[in-house]
């Protein structure tokens, strides 16, 4: 099997990089040339994309990210917010053949992380295709910390043939309260609709902004949101869903999505709009739009915990859980780390994972932890 690093000033390994990912209708929007374009001015992160090839056939793909700093250099398969993949592969390989991807893309990676004076490399395992048992015999990790993420079978929710004919199923868990909280809040008079300018972005923006201000919690750049919008959305990849009242934004829900996954990557709602079941009037729509378009599974990505009302919201819609992993195989001593700390990772490092975060509380020779309230 051979392995090729794709230089993104080689139009032609990009090319061969995007017919395998546009072939594989598993992967993720974020392991696509696509989402290396999007994040690349805010890292800034340099994308180290590799591919791995059998007997001329493009099999499979990693896409990497170099971060430089001053205190160390690291190389993640996960830079920014909405991270999903590490390794995807192209459909009906042999166990064989997909053993031998694996070890080979991971062994360069390694190698990459070492040429590029990297204090780690860190990897995200792949939550619906049970890769964990890969990245653990071949990658060796150093730390492995344990998360989930929620996610729905559109066609176990929604019954029918078209967009006008699609019903909640009998089947699909959702309870009476669930149904009920859908009417009310379409009752009140909100409409659905999808963004077509800049200025109905930044209008949701400032209510993502708000929102995040009310929790406590920092909003994701703008610059994000805009590259999505400029770039994803014209390639039919992301699509931002706008919940109107009166005119005004009350909700919206911006996707990513390729070919089978659809991520809610973020819904953010203006607070007075709360106590009309906005969110569920926002949910409804998404679900419905997604059916309609095709694709079959919805993640919802992870929650702060299993506990939380974020994570009970998801659960009544019926969803199930999936178990995934972030793998780091450290390349430095551990003091290195110790030294710059926990409040020099979040500094120096934002948007990146470098380490659990459990380390400097639980001691750097524990390797497996598990998210909070996992």
């Amino acid at each position: 099997m051979e392995l090729v690093e794709v230089d993104f000033t080689d139009a032609r390994l990009v090319g061969r990089y995007d017919r395998l990912f546009e072939a594989c209708p598993e992967a993720f929007i974020q392991q696509s040339t696509y989402w290396a374009y999007v994040i690349k001015d805010i890292g800034p992160d340099t994308p180290l994309f590799l591919l791995a090839s059998d007997g001329g056939d493009d099999v499979a793909g990693l896409p990497l990210y170099l971060y430089e700093h001053p205190l160390g250099n690291i190389l993640t398969s996960v830079p920014q917010a909405g991270p999903l993949g590490g390794i995807f592969c192209r459909a009906g390989l042999s166990q064989a053949a997909r053993d031998e991807a694996y070890g080979r893309l991971l062994e360069r990676a390694v190698e990459l992380a070492r040429r590029q004076n990297c204090m780690s490399l860190t990897i995200i395992t792949n939550p619906f295709a049970d890769d964990w048992e890969l990245y653990r015999r071949h990658l060796a990790p150093s730390y492995v910390l344990e998360n989930f993420t929620q996610y729905l079978y559109l066609r176990s929710v929604l019954e029918g043939d078209s967009p006008a004919s699609f019903r909640y199923a009998s089947g699909s868990h959702l309870g009476r309260s669930t149904r009920r909280n859908i009417e009310r809040g379409w009752e009140h008079g909100y409409r659905g609709a999808f963004c077509t300018s800049v200025a109905q972005l930044k209008a949701w923006y400032d209510v993502h902004c708000r929102r995040h201000g009310e929790l406590g919690v920092v909003p994701l750049p703008w610059r994000l949101f805009e590259n999505m919008f400029a770039l994803l959305v014209p390639r039919n990849k992301a699509q931002l869903i706008l919940i109107e009242h009166e005119g005004q934004i009350a909700s919206g829900a911006f996707h990513v999505y390729h070919r089978a996954v659809v991520d809610a990557f973020m819904l953010s709602m203006a607070s007075e709009h709360a106590a009309h079941e906005v969110n569920y009037v926002t949910v409804d729509y998404s679900l419905r739009w997604a059916r309609g378009l095709g694709l079959r599974l919805y993640n919802w990505q992870s929650s702060q915990d299993k506990r939380c009302g974020v994570y009970r919201f998801k659960q009544q819609w019926g969803s199930r859980d999936s178990t995934y992993y972030f793998v780091t195989r450290l390349l430095c001593d551990p003091a290195r780390i110790r030294d710059i700390g926990l409040a020099g990772l979040k500094r120096h490092y934002p948007w990146h994972y470098v380490v659990p975060f459990g380390v400097f509380t639980d001691g750097f020779d524990k390797t497996y932890f598990k998210k909070a309230g996992a």
